[in-house]
């Protein structure tokens, strides 16, 4: 059995930063990991870049807005990495990413200040219950008990749920969000295709739109903007929902039947499986057609114009239902309410147990939302231990 003064479980973004900011203020701090290392998250995240925050903080950007995106917020949280000695830059849409376009610069950073302040790592520690008896905390783990006056809850979304429940902590149920969204129509023929798209999510209770580039899988629709729209789907209460996506969002309808009729003229030797070659890769082509119910064997010189204003149609609104999330999420919507929460992030219900980061039920969309919320609420944590 070890003494400690404060531990946090989970060596995630919020968890480091709660730990270095506890540190500097002189605090003795053990960090319990799961897994072999610290921040495999961070080392995820923007696609290995890790694009630590953005320029553009805004309320719309997250479900919940807490205080603690405010006292914390994107600049200081820049400045405090740039006193670590991480060089960052923003880009075009407001992002922040390190220099060296590695995510391994962030956590190496944060590594080395916790090093400096003697922070103790404990990895492969799985926790598997925490109880509580005369102000002391009883962390039972895979690596012994482990007992505390403080104890951080920094773990991600969905993997403390037990203990949650074991101290009758009041928290939303934790979905996939920042995820792809799986659909009930055969996308086999087109998966792995990238594609430009206007994306428009339509529920009976609200519809929302992004345009970028989505990715076809075998089992429903991928990218950053459906990723945007996973969380739409959570913040407003999962309904039946369908997707609209129009492929060419640059061009009216009038435009997009001028252009099929030069095609049909251009190409009228051949068959219409050929007809959208050059214009989208083979496969949506195919796919446009199937929707369109045009025989992929027809000849170009025989689609009529119905035939045309169908294809027009289709390109402009390419349909799917919504029956799902798919497994590739990146954050979890849902967690502990605010309302269960003191401004220091503090559980009302049980003092001296602390919460950040993913376990709380704040989630942003894609851009440094959420790795700013896990340095924000960790900051707020840290400062109050």
């Amino acid at each position: 059995m070890q003494n400690n003064n404060i531990l946090i479980i989970g060596g995630g973004a919020s968890g480091l930063m709660c730990a270095l900011t506890a540190c500097k203020n002189g605090k003795s701090v053990t960090i319990l990991e799961g897994a072999f290392k610290v921040g495999k998250k961070i080392l995820a995240s923007g696609n290995g870049r890790c694009n630590l925050t953005n320029k553009n903080i805004t309320k719309a950007c997250y479900n919940n807005f807490p205080v603690q995106l405010n006292k914390f917020n994107n600049t200081q949280t820049i400045k405090l990495f740039e006193s670590l000695g991480l060089e960052t830059y923003f880009d075009d849409e407001g992002r922040c990413y390190p220099v060296s376009n590695h995510s391994s610069s962030v956590l190496e950073v944060l590594i080395n200040a916790l090093k400096n302040h003697n922070c103790n790592i404990i990895t492969n520690c799985m926790v598997k219950n925490i109880t509580k008896q005369n102000d002391v905390f009883s962390v039972e783990s895979s690596q012994g008990v482990f007992n505390a006056n403080k104890v951080v809850v920094a773990t991600g979304g969905n993997t403390m749920v037990n203990i949650l429940k074991g101290f009758n902590i009041s928290f939303k149920k934790f979905m996939p969000s920042l995820c792809g969204l799986k659909t009930s129509e055969n996308t086999k023929l087109v998966a792995g295709i990238r594609q430009n798209a206007l994306v428009t999510l339509s529920t009976p209770n609200f519809n929302y739109s992004e345009e970028g580039e989505i990715i076809f899988r075998e089992d429903g629709v991928s990218g950053i903007c459906i990723f945007n729209l996973s969380s739409k789907l959570n913040w407003f209460g999962l309904a039946k929902a369908t997707l609209s996506l129009n492929l060419l969002p640059n061009k009216t309808i009038e435009q997009i039947l001028a252009m099929l009729e030069s095609r049909k003229q251009k190409l009228s030797t051949l068959n219409a499986i050929n007809f959208f070659d050059g214009l989208f890769i083979n496969n949506l082509g195919q796919e446009i057609l199937n929707r369109a119910k045009i025989s992929l064997q027809t000849p170009v010189s025989k689609l009529t114009d119905k035939n045309l204003i169908t294809l027009a149609k289709t390109i402009m609104a390419l349909k799917f239902n919504v029956v799902g999330m798919l497994a590739n999420n990146q954050v979890h919507h849902g967690g502990v309410q605010l309302s269960e929460l003191t401004n220091n992030l503090e559980c009302k219900k049980i003092s001296g147990l602390y919460v950040c980061g993913e376990v709380v039920n704040v989630d942003g969309v894609c851009g440094g939302y959420n790795l700013q919320w896990a340095w924000s609420s960790g900051h707020a944590v840290g400062e109050s231990l």
